[in-house]
């Protein structure tokens, strides 16, 4: 077994060292970034599949934290703070969409806020312009992590990509990233679900889910502009209050609901605050 274990590490240095194959030709060829490694967190940014008949790359940024350390969803709750994304130098991009997997919630002081801990994946979508042409990104991003301290985090990706026509995507990094990106909550139409302003009391708002939404165990309710939202109180029957800390009048506003059942499904809807 060790004499097998040498063999294996002695073609693993001829084949870098080979011409042509450098370290750097070797990431190329696994369509990831080179890793971003500190004292507390390393990351990534890497292909993990090709829809050719739309043309969008799925991309993933892999970020992995040591025990005790967590960072913060897209609507951290009443603390953390969000990623913030800066792409440059992009060519032959048409359009890029994060997508955010259901984060965990947890209680500290009173205070609730929606984390990922130990590892996460995010999943990206890219349109590409044209197909026949390479495809280059560059991702600046900022993010905080947390444990006893909190500590900003700033790193730089890049990808460079060929051909998108002739891609082979690693096997192992597509499962990585499709593993999160069933995490993803599915998108359903709000239309049928009421949501208004409480008349008897103030930065309340009453929400009412159709029947056939059920075993829900959490509710998120996302606005913007600073808007922020408390945790949701059912009132039985598909009936929820909801508390806020808005000062103007919510009526026609569009926020974003995510619903989190028992059984670990989730859905996401735009709806509409009615008068």
């Amino acid at each position: 077994m060790h004499m097998m274990r040498n063999i294996i590490f002695t073609l693993a240095v001829v084949i870098l060292l080979l011409p042509g194959l450098s370290p750097e030709k070797v990431l190329a060829a696994n369509l990831s970034s080179r890793w971003t490694v500190d004292q507390h967190t390393r990351s990534r940014l890497f292909v993990g599949g090709y829809d050719k008949e739309n043309r969008i790359l799925h991309l993933g940024w892999q970020l992995s934290l040591k025990a005790g350390w967590k960072t913060y969803w897209r609507t951290p709750g009443d603390a953390g703070l969000p990623p913030r994304w800066t792409w440059k130098e992009t060519e032959n991009v048409r359009a890029i969409a994060v997508r955010w997997p259901v984060p965990e919630l947890i209680n500290i002081f009173d205070m609730d806020t929606y984390i990922y801990h130990d590892e996460v994946i995010l999943p990206i979508d890219v349109e590409i312009a044209d197909t026949g042409m390479p495809v280059s990104l560059a991702l600046d991003l900022q993010y905080l992590i947390c444990a006893e301290v909190c500590i900003p985090q700033e790193a730089t990706y890049s990808l460079d990509i060929s051909s998108v026509e002739n891609i082979k995507i690693s096997l192992f990094q597509k499962a990585q990233l499709d593993r999160y990106r069933d995490l993803v909550p599915v998108k359903l139409s709000g239309r049928d679900i009421v949501i208004r302003p409480d008349p008897d009391q103030e930065n309340m708002l009453l929400l009412r889910l159709p029947e056939n939404f059920i075993n829900i165990e959490n509710i998120i309710l996302e606005g913007a502009n600073g808007l922020l939202f408390g945790r949701v109180t059912a009132k039985g029957h598909g009936r929820f209050n909801i508390i806020h800390n808005g000062k103007l009048p919510l009526e026609g506003q569009e926020l974003t609901l995510t619903l989190l059942s028992e059984d670990n499904g989730a859905s996401e809807m735009k709806i509409i605050v009615r008068p």
